[in-house]
């Protein structure tokens, strides 16, 4: 007998509250409008659009809540760009560390005050009980209803009663290549994040097998969507009825206007694959072929002027993604720049790391951030001193990039040029092929965003230099661009001591307590070593398995 898969009935479960016993009244994603609606242009076109309302869900006791954004800050977290000391969400229990080691005189090693690894803390709230305290359970939703609204999407096409007006054709070709990019798009993220997950292609009331594949098979999986979406762009023209099309699939708010033709497409896929390959590979272990994997991928992805799709917020907060109401009193939140905003309500903080990965004279640190006027963050409510900084964002108004109170600016969540480009510059560095095209190819990237540094290429810079240049261009160029835990991830840092793991020289805000008494001395920055010691994939969601447990021939699905 057929079941029908949690994945679509996801967050009516998996976000109940402790105390609280009935079903949330949410429409199933796959049935959201009366099918004749999807046979007319402004319905078609409206319902595309509808992949970015998938990340709108009620969280009980936190309201509607945009859980792309609660992925989002997770991952930017974990790889310790920013930072949020707070349990919303589970926001904080992914940045779990292991230890801190103080450097000399003080020679402590400061454990995590919770007592548990990440891991553990992590498998201590996997569950449905647990309810908006489960980490695990964000990105997976996020991603399974955004892929769920895709399958709908494409079904709908093929319906003959479909009337498209003007060029037909090109129009349906760029919504079933919207769906495809959407679809590659949730596995990717799926396959790089879990242990394994299911891959669903059918619409109809969310119906799946058991089998769960591994997170490369997801990888695999993602890939021939997105192939699929190439194939349909490859013969489509970038005409008056396209590039309607578009504006009327993306918000404005989105940026609707900066539209992405057929040919820039199929290079932000390419750089989306080069991506699924790189994201997904220790550097420790990977060969020469495997770095020239990654260029031949990305010699054909994004270059200067590729637009990328973007996720903004309209004025006032209007019919945005930013301002849904919510029980905690904080509407505004849901944009990476709003939680940076320090003007009430701050959830995510910049992280002292990132801070330290700037080169000196980096004119991008003057711009974006300064010193908190009030005096350095230090230990917020004991949950761990790797919550602390001495530095914010500048406000947008104040000409600064990454935080906003007026609702202003976009960050990409597609693959951008400069993640391209820095990906080719990896491979000849990495490859040991060409350091010194590497290095041009850093230089070009720090030129274009105006770091105001000095060219790298040219100095005779040997290799290990140059992957250290690269590794700070990655940190600064890519920041909260979704790639900060991956490229953590891979280069090693997050991994365990015994296998290498850890930052070494790291700063940290110390509080006084731990340097000495009588009296408490001021809060110091010191050079400590963090060991992480996170999972390199996360198991699956148990609201997932209640439902839906793993039939045999799985793959693995917990750590």
């Amino acid at each position: 007998m057929k079941k029908i898969n949690i994945l679509y009935l996801l967050i009516p479960a998996l976000l109940l509250g402790a105390c609280k016993k009935s079903l949330l009244q949410l429409n199933n994603p796959n049935a959201p409008t009366p099918a004749s609606s999807l046979t007319t242009e402004a319905g078609i076109d409206a319902f595309a659009m509808g992949v970015y309302q998938k990340w709108i869900v009620n969280v009980p006791g936190d309201g509607q809540t945009n859980i792309f954004d609660v992925a989002f800050f997770q991952q930017s977290d974990m790889g310790d760009e920013d930072f949020m000391p707070y349990s919303n969400f589970g926001g904080r229990y992914p940045t779990n560390v292991d230890t801190i080691y103080l450097p000399a005189p003080y020679n402590k090693a400061v454990p995590n005050p919770s007592g548990f690894t990440q891991i553990g803390i992590l498998r201590s709230k996997n569950s449905r009980v647990a309810g908006d305290q489960n980490s695990v359970q964000y990105e997976w939703a996020v991603d399974y209803f955004m892929n769920g609204q895709a399958n709908f999407l494409l079904a709908a096409l093929d319906n003959p009663a479909l009337n498209l007006t003007g060029d037909a054709t090109t129009k349906k070709g760029l919504l079933k290549a919207w769906a495809y990019y959407w679809k590659g798009f949730a596995y990717s993220r799926l396959g790089s994040m879990y242990l394994g997950a299911v891959v669903n292609d059918n619409p109809a009331n969310g119906l799946t097998d058991s089998v769960y594949l591994s997170h490369d098979a997801m990888i695999t999986a993602a890939n021939a969507n997105f192939d699929k979406a190439v194939a349909i762009l490859t013969g489509l023209t970038n005409n008056a009825d396209y590039q309607a099309t578009f504006k009327a699939i993306i918000p404005s708010f989105n940026l609707n206007t900066q539209v992405i033709d057929p040919a820039m497409w199929v290079r932000m896929i390419h750089t989306y694959e080069a991506r699924n390959f790189l994201v997904n590979h220790k550097v420790a272990s990977m060969s020469p072929s495997d770095w020239n994997t990654v260029a031949t991928l990305a010699s054909t992805g994004m270059v200067p002027g590729d637009h990328s799709l973007m996720w903004g917020m309209a004025a006032g907060g209007i019919n945005d993604l930013t301002t849904q109401n919510n029980n905690i009193g904080l509407g505004f939140w849901w944009h990476p720049f709003a939680l940076h905003t320090a003007a009430g309500g701050q959830l995510s903080f910049v992280s002292e790391r990132f801070i330290q990965d700037f080169q000196p004279g980096d004119t991008r640190y003057t711009k974006n951030f300064r010193p908190i006027p009030t005096g350095a963050i230090v230990n917020v409510l004991n949950r761990g001193i790797q919550f602390g900084t001495r530095y914010q964002a500048i406000e947008i108004d104040s000409g600064g990039l990454f935080a906003s109170q007026t609702h202003k600016g976009a960050v990409p969540i597609g693959p951008t040029w400069e993640e391209n480009t820095l990906m080719i510059a990896k491979a000849k560095i990495r490859g040991g092929t060409d350091i010194d095209g590497g290095l041009a190819l850093i230089d070009q990237v720090r030129a274009a965003q105006g770091a105001g540094l000095p060219a790298t290429s040219g100095t005779g810079l040997t290799q290990a230099q140059a992957i250290d240049q690269l590794r700070s261009e990655r940190r600064i160029a890519l920041y909260l661009r979704g790639l900060a835990w991956f490229d953590a991830r891979r280069w090693g840092i997050t991994a365990p001591t015994s296998q290498g793991g850890g930052r070494n020289n790291a700063n940290v805000v110390v509080p006084g307590n731990l340097l000495g008494s009588n009296p408490t001395p001021p809060a110091q920055v010191l050079p400590c070593r963090i060991v992480y010691n996170f999972v390199d994939y996360w198991d699956v969601p148990q609201n997932e398995l209640d439902f839906n447990g793993a039939a045999a021939g799985s793959a693995v699905i917990k750590n």
